[in-house]
């Protein structure tokens, strides 16, 4: 587009605006639908993460809880979307400094992916192939390394030299030598930022540990690296005003990142687990639980629940809510907080699904405290070290150590 032709930036937002006036009551009904779809959506994904999908319907009546739920949501997924394009940042601002070409930015885009691609590749078969051959200061050193060759490779051809030798035309040998370098460290820097989506993909899948799973991750994570370049290189080959071009980088990163929750195993469960936790939905703390008549002392394991009677004739039992949205109640044992979320479907169906309006929570006592074990209680009771020195050392000092002699072994190892 030619410059005199451009719109300036007041007369784009004018138009476009208007545009969005006129089509505003339409824009918000379509919204709102995506909105309460995607909150549906997550909900069924958690239900379904935990393996009680039987709850699902039941739980979406709570329409305040899912607009909460709906926010934190989307909070998480912005989250997830910034990490997921960190070498896209710093791609984008490689091209961005052959400033004074802007014209051949689409080209010099299309060069730079190939030390990012190596660099990637390379990256990816030091993590998943070879992860204890060499340590990780050495391994970001050998990844640094094949993508500043690489990159130093492009200046064999002919095309991208002539380019950078347009863009450094003013500048004197040093200056020259010295935006050659800052370029290729840029470069460097989003191969090295590729360790971010790879952890991201990492944390948050949720299947069996095998070797067949390195082989699937692997490849997920470098086709991940890989595709997060492509709305920044979107934005660069596409013609017309630049908040156009926006517009366009902008729905591909969408698509991916739609896309990534799609395919990644566990992307989207993960997701709504650690909504869930923010939002108090899933509790990891134990606690006291009176429930409702209908549930007598043997429908429920006394080891398991640590039940008893109250005054009452009534079962209390300790547990923890695994689910806890409007009047929808999931009560676990507190052995299965320790487990994986691919563990949960297997166990959640021996817990106790009820509701808020007939279960009575007891306050917590000292010993029911989460993540206070009974070392640091006896610690915070008394002065452990204190206790300790007293009862130990008039032992230590009329019963010496025996002599080295005596220390070999009584008997021999088997095997």
């Amino acid at each position: 587009m030619d410059a005199s032709t451009a719109p300036t930036f007041s007369q784009f937002f004018k138009r476009n605006f208007k545009r969005v006036l006129d089509y505003w009551s339409q824009l918000t009904v379509t919204l709102g639908f995506l909105g309460a779809g995607l909150a549906i959506l997550g909900l069924y994904v958690y239900t379904r993460a935990i393996g009680r999908t039987d709850l699902f319907l039941a739980a979406i009546d709570a329409k305040a809880a899912l607009a909460l739920w709906l926010l934190l949501i989307v909070l998480i997924m912005v989250g997830y979307l910034g990490v997921l394009f960190a070498s896209a940042w710093f791609y984008g601002i490689s091209v961005s400094m052959f400033d004074k070409v802007p014209e051949k930015h689409n080209r010099i885009a299309a060069w730079l992916l190939l030390p990012l691609c190596l660099g990637f590749c390379v990256f990816t078969l030091l993590l998943f192939i070879y992860p204890d051959t060499f340590s990780a200061g050495i391994s970001m050193g050998m990844i640094f390394s094949f993508t500043l060759i690489a990159y130093f490779a492009l200046f064999s051809f002919k095309k991208f030299r002539a380019i950078f030798d347009e863009n450094t035309q003013h500048l004197v040998t040093w200056k020259k030598i010295s935006f050659c370098l800052w370029v290729g460290f840029v470069i460097g820097l989003a191969v090295i930022f590729a360790s971010l989506p790879t952890l991201l993909i990492l944390s948050t899948y949720v299947g069996e540990d095998n070797a067949e799973a390195v082989v699937v991750v692997g490849l997920f994570s470098l086709g991940t690296l890989v595709l997060s370049l492509v709305p920044v290189f979107i934005f660069y080959i596409s013609k017309g005003h630049v908040i156009a071009r926006v517009a366009y980088g902008l729905a591909a990163a969408l698509v991916l990142f739609a896309t990534f929750l799609l395919l990644s195993p566990g992307a989207m469960p993960t997701i709504t687990y650690a909504a869930a936790g923010n939002l108090a939905i899933r509790q990891q703390g134990p606690a006291r639980f009176i429930l409702d008549e209908e549930i007598s002392l043997g429908d429920v394991d006394n080891r398991q629940w640590r039940t008893r009677l109250n005054e009452k004739n009534k079962v209390e039992v300790t547990a923890f809510p695994l689910l806890s949205f409007g009047d929808i109640l999931l009560l676990c044992s507190s052995d299965l907080r320790y487990l994986n979320l691919y563990q949960l479907p297997r166990y959640t169906r021996f817990c106790i699904a009820t509701r808020h309006s007939k279960v009575t929570r007891k306050p917590l006592r000292p010993s029911l405290t989460p993540g206070l074990s009974w070392q640091k209680w006896a610690g915070h009771t008394l002065n452990w070290e204190t206790v300790r020195s007293a009862v130990l050392t008039p032992i230590l000092s009329h019963h010496p150590r025996p002599p080295a002699k005596y220390d070999v072994p009584r008997f021999k190892p088997l095997g």
